[in-house]
């Protein structure tokens, strides 16, 4: 199945782009999603570790199943004051 990646922050400059199409196994989940990108750039464990994960404009669970064609942001934690 393929999903639509969206990134922000540090992910989006590690990663070159802000969004792109991920292909998947189907019933993956959002941990499987961070395992496949961590197996890829080993170096993003890091950022993931400590990221949440939004399906179709709503917070989910890295358990979440995932479906073809899900919008899938992965949001880094903000700070502001």
């Amino acid at each position: 199945m393929v999903v639509r990646l969206l990134c922000f922050a540090q992910l989006k400059d590690r990663l070159g782009k802000s969004e792109f199409s991920l292909v998947l196994p189907n019933s993956a989940t959002g941990r499987g999603l961070f395992a496949k990108l961590t197996e890829q750039d080993p170096g993003l464990g890091g950022l993931l570790s400590i990221s949440r994960l939004a399906v179709n404009c709503e917070y989910a669970s890295l358990d979440q199943v995932l479906q073809e064609g899900d919008e899938v942001a992965i949001i880094l934690p903000v700070s502001g004051g």
